[in-house]
C-alpha cells in the first residue's frame, strides 16, 4: 500500500459524537480500509455477534438524500449535503456507522451515489462495485429513488440491478442467502400507492426474467433470492413531520430485524460476524480485480480464514494453559493414573471452544479445520501420553517381578508360576491402559504390551538362569566330581596302555546320565534351546576340567604309583626260595610300570588324539631305542601334544625313569638278602633236639628245684 493510501487509512475514522462513530470502509480510489474496518469491529464488539446482527446498505443516485435518509432513520451521522454550496458529492467511497440503542447490532453502509458528474466515465464501474459489494454484504439493501423516476431506465437503476442480478446473485448457492431490497420511494405524488408499487416491482420483475440464468438456476424465481418490499416517503423539507413520521414507523421493522419474518436474513448462508471484516475484503478484492464473484467461494475462504485462526489461537492457549502444564510435568515425572480423564477433559474444553466460535461458518471447512486441530492438539499430548504408558509399563514390570518372586516356590513350579504370572499382568496392563486411554487418539497399546512381555521373558530368563546355575552349582557338579574324581585316579593307576580310552569312555557315560536329568530340569526353568545347550556344553567343560585337575594331580605323584605298582606285582613280603625265584618277578614286573607313565604324560580327553609317547618311552627304556628316541627323550615337549594337555615331559619322565629304577634296585636287593639270613636245615634240627633233650630237662629237675629250696629257706629264716 503505497504511503497516500496509509494516510487515507489514518483519515478514515471519523468522530461525530460520543457514542457515534463513521467509518470509511472503501476510498474514493476503491482502497479497501482494513484497519478502519478492524478497528470499527473493536469499537462495536462485532466479532462476538456469531449471527446475531444486521447490515444495511443504501443506494441510489447522488444527492438523492440517502445520508439524510440514514441519518433519521439509525440515529448516524454521516455528512450530509450543504445546500447552501450546491448540489454535488457529499459521500465518497463506502462508510460505516452503527445504529445506536437497536438490538440486534445494527451496522449501517452508506454508498456513494450514483450517476454523479464527480467520476464522470468512471461512474458506472464504482457503482456496480458498490452494488455488487453491497448485495453481497448486506441484509437489507434500500434503493433510494425519486418517485417521478419510477419507470425510467437510468435513475430507477434498471441498468445496475440487472447487472448485479446477472454477474452475481444466480451465483449464489443452492440454498442462497434471501436479502431484503427495499425500494425507498422518496418525494410521493398524488399517484396511488399501489400502482406505483405495482409498477416497480415489475419493472424489478421484467429485469430478473429478462437476464440470462445459468442452467442450473434457469427457472429459479425472484422470491427465491429477494424479499422485494416498496416504502413511500414524503418529501422531506415540505412535510418535515410527516417525513419523520413515516421513518420513525419503518425503523421499528428494524428492530428484532432477525427473527423469524424479519428483514434481516438469520439463516445458514449468513456470514458469522467474526468472519466479516475477512469477508468484506474478500468480495472486494475479488470485485476490483474485475473477477466473477463467486460468493459461495468467498464463504469457503472466509470460513478457513477465521477457522485458522480459532484454531491457532486455541492451540496457542493449549500450549501455555496452566492445567495443561502441570499435567503434562507430572505425566513425565511419574505415572498418572487418571491421566486419560484429565487430558480428555482438556481437549474438550478447548474443542468445545472452538465448536462455540467456528459454529456459524461452512459445515465442510469447519470440520476440516477441527479435525486439523484435533490433529494438532494430539501432536502435542502424544509425547506425554507415552511417558504415562512407559511409566505404566515399568510399574507393571516391577509387579511382575515382585509377585514372581513370592509366587516361586522352587524348580518344579518355575514354568507354571511364570505363566500365570505374566497372565495376571498383561491383563492388569490392558486394563489400566484403558485409564489412559485419549478418546480422540487411535493409539494402540500393542508396542508397549509386546516390550512389557518382552520385559519380562527377559527377567524370567536371567531369573531362570540363575536358578538353574545355582541347582547346576548345587547338585550336578558336585555329583560329576564325585563320580569321575575316584574312577579317574583309579584308571591312571590301572596297568594297560588304553588308560586314556577308558578314562573317555568313564566321561562319556556319567555325561549322558548327567545331561539327562539337566535338561529334565532346565525345561522346569523355562530355558530354550539356546540356553539348554550353553549350560550343557559348560558342564560337559566342568567335567573335563574336573578329568585333568585329578589328571595333573596324580601325574605330581606318578613316581609313587609307579614304585607302588611294581611292589605290589613283586610281592616284595613273600617268601623267596632262591634268587632266580626273584629274577623271574623282576622280569614279570620291571616294565609294567611304563604304561603308566604314558598316561601320566599327557591329556588324551578327544578321541583322535594320538602321539608317540608310549613308543618313545618304551623302546628307550626297554634298551631297544635309537639315539633318534633317545634325542626325543631329552626334549622339553612331545611331539603332537601341545603345551596345555602336557602333564610330564620327556626329561620329567626320564628323570622319573631313574629314581624308579633306583627304588626297583633297592628293592630286589633287600629280597636277595632276605634269603643270605636264613639257617641251614641241619643246624635247625641240632637246634630242636638240644632244646627237648638238654635244655627242657635242666629246667625241670635242677632249675625248678632248687628255686623251691630257696623259697623254703627264706620264709623258715
Amino acid at each position: 500500500m503505497s504511503k497516500k493510501d496509509l494516510i487515507g487509512q489514518d483519515l478514515a475514522r471519523q468522530v461525530k459524537g460520543d457514542d457515534d462513530l463513521a467509518f470509511q470502509l472503501i476510498d474514493g480510489n476503491s482502497n479497501f480500509m482494513d484497519t478502519a474496518l478492524n478497528d470499527f469491529a473493536t469499537e462495536v464488539n462485532l466479532y462476538e455477534c456469531g449471527r446475531s446482527y444486521a447490515v444495511v446498505a443504501i443506494m441510489g443516485p447522488q444527492s438523492s438524500g440517502k445520508s439524510t435518509l440514514l441519518n433519521h432513520l439509525f440515529q448516524t451521522k454521516f455528512r450530509e449535503m450543504d445546500d447552501s454550496e450546491g448540489r454535488s458529492q457529499t459521500t465518497q467511497g463506502i462508510w460505516l456507522a452503527r445504529c445506536p440503542n437497536i438490538k440486534p447490532l445494527t451496522i449501517v453502509m452508506d454508498i456513494e451515489g450514483t450517476d454523479g458528474s464527480e467520476r464522470g466515465e468512471d461512474d458506472t464501474t464504482f457503482e456496480r462495485r458498490s452494488a455488487l459489494f453491497s448485495l453481497a454484504v448486506a441484509d437489507v439493501v434500500l434503493v433510494n429513488l425519486w418517485c417521478h423516476d419510477i419507470g425510467r431506465e437510468q435513475a430507477a437503476s434498471k441498468p445496475l440491478l440487472k447487472a448485479v442480478f446477472q454477474q452475481v446473485l444466480l451465483r449464489f448457492s443452492n440454498k442462497p442467502r434471501k436479502i431484503t431490497l427495499m425500494f425507498v420511494v422518496r418525494d410521493k405524488t398524488r399517484s396511488p400507492e399501489k400502482k406505483l408499487k405495482d409498477r416497480l416491482i415489475s419493472d424489478v420483475e421484467k429485469i430478473w426474467t429478462s437476464i440470462k440464468k445459468p442452467a442450473e438456476n434457469s427457472n429459479a424465481l425472484l422470491s427465491a433470492f429477494f424479499k422485494v418490499e416498496v416504502v413511500f416517503l414524503p418529501n422531506y423539507e415540505e412535510k418535515e413531520e410527516e417525513f419523520k413520521s413515516k421513518v420513525k414507523e419503518l425503523k421499528r421493522r428494524f428492530v428484532d430485524s432477525n427473527a423469524p419474518g424479519g428483514l434481516a436474513d438469520s439463516g445458514e448462508g449468513k456470514e458469522p460476524a467474526s468472519g466479516f471484516a475477512i469477508s468484506a475484503q474478500a468480495i472486494w478484492k475479488d470485485i476490483v480485480d474485475n473477477k466473477d464473484l463467486n460468493l459461495p467461494a468467498h464463504k469457503i475462504v472466509v470460513a478457513t480464514t477465521r477457522c485458522q485462526q480459532i484454531s491457532t489461537e486455541l492451540l496457542d492457549g493449549f500450549e501455555t494453559d496452566e492445567v495443561w502444564c502441570n499435567l503434562r510435568k507430572k505425566a513425565f515425572d511419574g505415572f498418572v493414573s487418571d491421566f486419560g480423564e484429565r487430558v480428555n477433559s482438556i481437549l474438550n474444553h478447548f474443542l468445545s471452544k472452538f465448536d462455540a466460535e467456528a459454529f456459524y461458518y461452512d459445515e465442510a471447512v469447519t470440520t476440516e479445520k477441527r479435525r486439523e486441530l484435533v490433529k494438532n492438539l494430539l501432536k502435542h499430548v502424544k509425547p506425554v501420553y507415552r511417558a504415562v504408558l512407559n511409566h505404566l509399563r515399568l510399574q507393571h514390570l516391577k509387579k511382575f517381578t515382585e509377585a514372581f518372586q513370592k509366587s516361586s516356590c522352587g524348580e518344579d513350579t518355575f514354568a507354571m508360576v511364570a505363566d500365570r504370572c505374566i497372565g495376571d499382568c498383561l491383563f492388569e496392563f490392558d486394563k489400566d491402559c484403558g485409564a489412559i486411554r485419549v478418546d480422540l487418539a487411535n493409539w494402540d497399546t500393542l508396542k508397549a504390551s509386546t516390550k512389557l512381555h518382552q520385559d519380562m521373558k527377559k527377567f524370567l530368563a536371567a531369573n531362570g538362569q540363575q536358578q538353574s546355575e545355582s541347582v547346576i552349582r548345587r547338585l550336578y557338579e558336585p555329583q560329576v566330581k564325585r563320580e569321575l574324581s575316584d574312577s579317574v585316579g583309579y584308571l591312571l593307576c590301572e596297568e594297560g596302555d588304553p588308560t586314556w580310552s577308558k578314562i573317555r569312555k568313564r566321561l562319556n557315560v556319567v555325561m549322558q546320565s548327567t545331561i539327562t536329568k539337566l535338561n529334565t530340569t532346565l525345561s522346569k526353568f523355562g530355558t530354550d534351546e539356546e540356553g539348554r545347550m550353553e549350560k550343557i556344553q559348560n558342564l560337559e567343560e566342568y567335567a573335563k576340567q574336573i578329568v585333568e585337575a585329578k589328571a595333573r594331580e596324580e601325574s605330581g605323584r606318578a613316581g609313587h604309583h609307579m614304585i607302588q605298582k611294581f611292589l605290589i606285582l613283586f610281592k616284595i613280603d613273600r617268601q623267596w626260595k632262591n634268587v632266580g625265584e626273584i629274577e623271574e618277578a623282576v622280569e614279570a614286573s620291571l616294565f609294567t610300570p611304563l604304561d603308566m607313565l604314558s598316561g601320566f604324560a599327557a591329556i588324551r580327553l578327544e578321541a583322535g588324539d594320538t602321539d608317540d609317547i608310549h613308543h618313545i618311552l618304551s623302546s628307550e627304556f626297554r634298551g631297544t631305542g635309537n639315539p633318534n628316541t633317545r634325542e626325543l627323550l631329552m626334549a622339553s615337549s612331545w611331539a603332537r601334544v601341545p603345551p596345555s594337555r602336557t602333564l610330564l615331559t620327556p626329561s620329567q619322565c626320564n628323570s622319573l625313569w631313574r629314581t624308579y629304577r633306583i627304588e626297583v634296585r633297592d628293592a630286589i636287593q633287600n629280597a636277595k638278602k632276605s634269603i643270605k639270613k636264613r639257617r641251614p636245615r641241619w643246624m635247625r634240627n641240632v637246634l630242636v633236639v638240644a632244646e627237648e633233650y638238654i635244655l627242657k630237662p635242666i629246667d625241670r629237675f635242677i632249675v625248678k628245684p632248687m628255686s623251691s629250696l630257696i623259697n623254703w629257706f627264706h620264709k623258715s629264716s
